[in-house]
């Protein structure tokens, strides 16, 4: 899907007309606000995003340790996740709430059995910013519980195309949200992030980007390693960003399909072993 489309069953914004000045005024303030719908698929954002139900984006679950928020991440299979490697610089105590629309009640909480981090990571330049957790019990998927599908070994991204992240980081106010929230976001090219970014971070092949160049839609602090989503499909983990939504720098993803045969390679081929054992 190359471009954003308007969806109007979801529209619910509410607004007084006085007269037609007040009313374009309006619409401008009110675009930045959070509603209950998306208003434009790529025109809404974490950071004053809308609320979305756990059954619209099942993968997706929250990190914990403790009783605190950590990241988020997602769903692959029923026994793995996937997240960011710098959500696991603490690996002990880490926890995965999963099937729940909050993400500090309700659902299901499964400990992890052991993180796994791609070797290459490296915490200078995010480079590589992927972990894989093994729980320590099988997940039941079912056609509405489902794991998130993951694409082919360097699978292209389309620039300009629309792509959904979720999360409960920060928003607006600076706060975490106890809701899951859900934005979209564009995909912006490559060679044009690098230059975005070429003073303060190296943006390399293994990354996306993706927001506005004029700033507003983003994921924020709290959101990281959870899904950067085409439809059903994994593209991303959400990685890092010169704070949220700021004109010019682009939230950054880890690509997945630069990954897809790591992935493979430690969580269909353990569950193998398991098999054989």
């Amino acid at each position: 899907m190359s471009t954003c489309r308007i969806n109007q069953s979801r529209q619910v914004l509410k607004m007084k007309t006085f007269t037609t000045i007040l009313v374009l005024l309006l619409a401008t303030v009110v675009s930045s606000k959070t509603t209950e719908g998306p208003l434009n698929h790529c025109n809404a954002r974490i950071v004053g995003g809308y609320h979305a139900d756990i059954s619209e984006i099942p993968f997706q679950v929250s990190l914990i340790r403790g009783r605190g928020p950590l990241c988020g991440g997602s769903l692959i299979s029923n026994r793995w996740v996937l997240t960011a490697a710098h959500c696991i610089e603490s690996p002990s105590q880490l926890q995965v709430r999963i099937n729940s629309t909050f993400g500090l009640a309700h659902g299901t909480v499964v400990n992890v059995n052991r993180p796994v981090v791609h070797p290459n990571y490296n915490e200078l330049t995010t480079d590589y910013d992927f972990a894989l957790l093994e729980l320590e019990e099988e997940i039941e998927l079912t056609d509405e519980f489902y794991a998130a599908e993951l694409p082919e070994q360097d699978e292209p991204i389309e620039d300009g195309a629309c792509l959904q992240t979720s999360g409960w980081g920060s928003t607006e106010n600076g706060s975490g949200s106890e809701d899951l929230l859900v934005t979209y976001v564009p995909v912006i090219s490559w060679n044009q992030c690098r230059k975005n970014y070429r003073k303060t971070n190296a943006i390399t092949e293994r990354m996306i980007c993706a927001g506005y160049y004029g700033g507003g839609a983003d994921a924020c602090q709290g959101d990281s390693g959870g899904p950067l989503v085409d439809g059903r499909k994994l593209v991303g983990v959400v990685s890092f960003g010169t704070g949220c939504g700021k004109a010019g720098l682009p939230g950054v993803y880890a690509k997945v399909s630069a990954v897809r045969d790591w992935i493979a390679f430690v969580s269909e081929g353990y569950d193998s072993e398991e098999s054989e054992e």
